[in-house]
């Protein structure tokens, strides 16, 4: 029942918010991707700058 409810509050969370959002984020198709930096499993930082012209492909995942 608890885990129920925790999935509830999320997505009455995720909904608050996805209302909030403008329709779109100033982005349209074929504009480049906002650069932005992360960190893989191994600890080492990456920018997404640093692989212009090379397919990507990004797996993001979550804990709890």
């Amino acid at each position: 029942m608890r885990r129920f409810t925790f999935l509830a509050a999320i997505l009455a969370a995720l909904a608050t918010l996805t209302a909030a959002l403008p329709a779109h984020a100033g982005l349209h198709a074929g504009d480049p991707a906002p650069d932005f930096r992360g960190t893989d499993l191994n600890g080492v930082s990456h920018k997404l700058s640093d692989y212009r012209g090379k397919v990507v492909m990004l797996f993001v995942l979550g804990s709890s």
